[in-house]
Parts: C-alpha cells; structure tokens; sequence
C-alpha cells in the first residue's frame, strides 16, 4: 500500500510539473495578443499621419505638418512592439511585407509630402500617396487576420497539448502503479529523469535557447520524442541563422545605397572636379570596406593617369600611368567591361570598373579586396551603380573646367585673354588700394606686324605671336602676369610695382624681344610699350589701361621700338 501510495505520488507530481510547464505556451498567447494590439495601433498612427499630410498639402498649414511628425513616436513604438511578431514563423512574412509597405509609403510619399509642391504635381501626388496606403492596409487586413489564425491555433495547439500530456502521464501513472512493486528507481531513470530533461529543452527553445537536448535512455517513444524536439530545434536554428544573415544582408545593402544616395546629393550640384572625385572614392571605400583607386582617360586618349588613392588622397598629375589593355585596369578601360585581377599573371587582387558615359570609359574605379573577401555580389553592384553616376558627374566637371579655361585663355598662345585681364585687374586695384602699395600696366604691340603678314603669310604670323608670347612667360616674376590683349596686342600687369619696376621690364622684354626677332640682319618685328601705374596715372583698372594705351601709341607714333610711360617719354 505504502508503495503504491508512493508511487500515485510521484505520478501526481509529474502531471504538476507537467501541467506547470504547458504554461510556458503564455508568452507565446501574450506576444500574439500584443502583436495583434500593435498592428491596430500602428495602422491608427498611419491613418493619423496620412491625414495630417494630406491636410499639410491642401491647405499649406505647417500645424498639420508638425501633427504628422507627432505621429511619428507612436508609430515608431506600435512598429517596435509589431516586430515581435517576426519569433512566429507563420507571421513572419505577413508581417515583413506589412512594415515593407509601411516603409514604402513612408519613404516614397511621407517624407516627400512635406516639399509643397509636392514632386509631379499635388493631385498625382496624393494619388500616388493613395495607392501606397492602400497597398499597406492590404497588407495590415492580411497580418491583422493572420494573427487571429495565429492566436486561435496556439489556443488550440496548448489546449491539444496539455490533454495529450496528461493523458499520456495517466497512462503512466497506471503503468506506474502496476509495476512499482517491481521498481521504482527503474521508473524514475527510464521516466521522469528523461521526461525533466525534455521539459527542460522545452522551456529553454519557448526562452530563445535553441539548443538540441541531450540524448535520453529511456522508452523508445521518449527517444523518438527527443530525436523530434532535437530535429526542430535544429531547423529552428537553421531558420533563425538564415533570418538574421538575410537581414544583414539586406541591412548591408541598404547602407551601400543610402551611402550611394548621400554621395549623390553631395556632387549632383557640383562641377569641381576634385570634390566629385574624392566623393567618389570615399562612397567606394565605404561600400567595399577596402582600398580604392580612381584612374581618370588622360587628355590624349592613350592611357589612364591614377587620380584618386584611398590611402594616399589626391595623386599629382603624371605620377602613376596605366596603358590600354594593360593590367586589370587598363583592360577594363578598353574593353569597357568589368575586369578581375589574375594572380597568375601578377594582377593585383583587385577588381575594376569602368566609368563609362555614352558609349566612352572616361575612368576605371578599382577595388582592391576588403575584410571581408573579394569585391562581388551584391558589393559589386553598388559599385557598378557608383559608377555610373559617378561617370556623368566627373565628365561634366570635366567638361566645365576645359570651357571655363578656354573662356579665360588663347588658344594660339595659351596665355590668359582679355577676359581675364579684367577680373585680374580689379582683384588687384582692390588690393593695392587696400595695401597702399603701387600696381603697374604695361600695354605692347608689335611693331610692322602687318607688314610680316603680308610678307611671309598669316601662319607665319601666328608663329611669331607664339614665340612673343613664349618670351614675355619666360620673363615673368611674381606678381607679374602677361594676356594676350587682341591682335599684335600684348598686356602685362604688375601687381606690386611702381613705374621704374615696370619700366624696368618693359625694357628688358624690348631688347628681348629686338634681338629674339633679328634674322640674318633684317628685323623681323620689334614692340613698343606704354605704361600706367596706379595711383600716379588712373585711379581703377580701366583708366590704367587705357593710360597705358595712350602711352603705347605714344611711342609708336614716335617711332617705335621704344617705352612710353603716361605723360613722360621713356626710352
């Protein structure tokens, strides 16, 4: 009697156990519960936005623009509580497409609702802003619903599971009973040490531990119980893995565009060509994690020149050249195609990518292998996207500065024109006056100029404004620029000189110039010069000018190959 009192005591305390366990279900009732109650608040937070927004737009009011944004925290904390919903593998979809269609809205009409006027008009706009919010209530009537389905077959699920144990334990309870005279030190290591070891393993998977439980030594059907529980805590982990790795995956991918974007913004505005490069390579270095080298088409079409290091910064001009169809980059550039380093033919472990605008590689972005391996998949896109938008950008710096160059500089001479005669010339009156120092001009002009057109023709004129010009570079200083003025028309100004320095010069280039032009003992051309010098002569660039053109005329109407200052005689 004592025995089997003994025995229908332990059953008792194992169906308690038991039935104390079955209670870990809870959670997973109150998860649902508060998942089913965020999805409501959520969808109320949204409808309060939208309608704030569309308020905003109709009427302009910043009081419905600042009640969106009052939405936002509730939104924020409906979406926190909602994502908790992700632990029921049967939700997890409903409610991924649910905050997808919640984001899209968000991004593609929220966000952009509060520019007035809105992108593409107000009544497409809010047209557009419609078809978001309803494909998102769509998704919200589908999560919505499939929670209650959730909800009703935990219930079912528990209560089924709860009988089941119970009346499995019934039965060994009367297995119990009946053979507890024959041991119940048997029955405590073939049935209750195995069924805690399992209820344990239960309790850890319900808290997240997703780890096998041990092997047991008992019935076969516990043995098959525990194979079950190990097979789907297994499949469990391996699901839980595959989540977390997609959502890095897709977290890493929306950092590379996100970056890709604000590079974007930063150099859709701008025509400095270094700025854009070096916003280039950095938004490169940030998508690969590693090295990055930005190689620019040099100005002859033969060649790449290295622009752009990474770890260096900007690289002069010259330094580092790449051949076409050479290496990993210059094969790239001239095939117009992406290019992978070959370590049996010595190619860096890099990959390359051309920056292609029309039909033309203009560049090649190369990526040497990061932390994490080569440059590929999902990497590489970005980087191919990077490029492309990257290309347009630096061409058309490019392109700025060669015709903001030829607008300030001759073609034939290459020295500054009269343009920039003139932003030069009030940047340096402004200085003198300021500084209180004096600033000279020196006008020339080539004397019997014509008459060596006529002789030996207009190409061999061109030659001789070349070499003119050659000669008055060679012979600047500091703070003394020459300008092609118009013609056999020279200028030269002097930002920190008076007019004995400026005298002094015009002389040196006069003689310069008699004995450059002398062949074979027939003066080819000789220069006469005029010069004004500031305060004495003009009081501003124009009037310095044209002092210095009056005194230029003077000395030619003196004969020539001579100095005028204003006023005085010279030379």
């Amino acid at each position: 009697m004592t025995v089997s009192v003994a025995a229908l005591v332990i059953v008792l305390l194992v169906v308690a156990r038991v039935l104390f366990s079955a209670g870990v279900t809870g959670p997973a009732e109150d998860r649902l519960q508060a998942g089913l109650l965020a999805i409501e608040d959520s969808n109320q937070a949204m409808l309060d936005m939208d309608s704030s927004l569309r308020g905003y737009l109709a009427t302009g009011d910043k009081f419905f623009a600042d009640e969106a944004t009052k939405s936002s925290p509730a939104l924020a904390a409906a979406d926190t509580q909602m994502v908790n919903l992700l632990e029921e593998p049967a939700l997890r979809q409903n409610v991924l497409q649910l905050l997808l269609a919640q984001q899209r809205w968000r991004t593609e009409w929220a966000d952009a609702a509060r520019q007035i006027p809105p992108p593409g008009g107000t009544e497409a706009f809010l047209l557009q802003g419609k078809a978001l919010f309803d494909s998102y209530r769509d998704r919200k009537d589908d999560t919505r619903a499939a929670t209650l389905v959730a909800i009703d077959d935990n219930q079912r699920s528990a209560s089924l599971s709860q009988w089941w144990i119970a009346g499995l334990l019934v039965m060994v309870g009367l297995v119990t009973l009946v053979v507890a005279l024959r041991g119940r030190r048997r029955l405590e290591r073939h049935v209750v040490a195995p069924v805690d070891g399992l209820l344990a393993s239960v309790r850890g998977i319900s808290e997240g531990r997703l780890y096998p439980p041990e092997p047991v030594a008992g019935s076969a059907e516990l043995v098959a119980l525990r194979d079950g529980l190990a097979d789907m805590t297994v499949a469990l982990r391996h699901q839980q893995e595959e989540t977390t790795a997609q959502a890095e995956r897709l977290q890493a991918q929306t950092d590379r565009l996100r970056t890709i974007l604000i590079m974007t913004r930063e150099i859709a505005g701008s025509l400095n060509t270094r700025y854009v490069v070096d916003s280039t390579v950095q938004a490169a270095v940030a998508v690969t994690d590693g090295r990055v080298m930005l190689w620019l088409l040099d100005e002859d079409g033969g060649g790449l020149e290295l622009a752009y290091d990474s770890e260096r910064g900007a690289v002069p001009p010259l330094e580092s050249h790449c051949s076409l169809g050479v290496g990993v980059v210059g094969r790239s550039a001239r095939y117009g195609q992406i290019s992978r380093g070959d370590p049996d033919t010595d190619d860096a472990a890099s990959v390359a990518v051309p920056l292609v605008v029309g039909a033309r590689v203009i560049g090649v972005l190369e990526c040497f292998d990061g932390t994490e391996g080569e440059v590929d998949g999902q990497a590489l896109s970005a980087v191919e996207m990077l490029a492309t938008l990257a290309g347009s950008s630096i061409e058309a710096s490019r392109l700025h500065a060669a015709t903001e160059r030829l607008s300030q500089y001759d073609p034939l001479t290459q020295l500054a024109n009269r343009r920039r005669l003139g932003a030069d010339l009030d940047t340096a009156v402004a200085n003198a006056k300021r500084h209180g120092h004096p600033m000279s001009v020196i006008m020339l002009d080539l004397d019997h100029f014509k008459e060596l057109n006529d002789r030996y023709g207009h190409q061999q004129g061109d030659v001789v404004l070349q070499e003119v010009a050659s000669t008055l570079r060679a012979s600047m200083r500091d703070g003394e620029t020459a300008y092609r003025y118009g013609g056999e028309e020279f200028a030269i100004l002097i930002t920190e000189g008076g007019p004995d320095d400026a005298v002094a010069l015009a002389e040196r280039l006069r003689e310069r110039v008699e004995t450059d032009f002398k062949r074979g003992g027939r003066q080819l051309v000789t220069a006469s010069f005029g010069i004004a010098t500031l305060p004495e002569h003009a009081g501003d660039g124009e009037g310095l000018v044209s002092e210095a053109d009056r005194a230029l005329y003077s000395a030619k109407n003196s004969g020539r190959n001579r100095v005028h200052r204003a006023g005085q005689l010279v030379g």
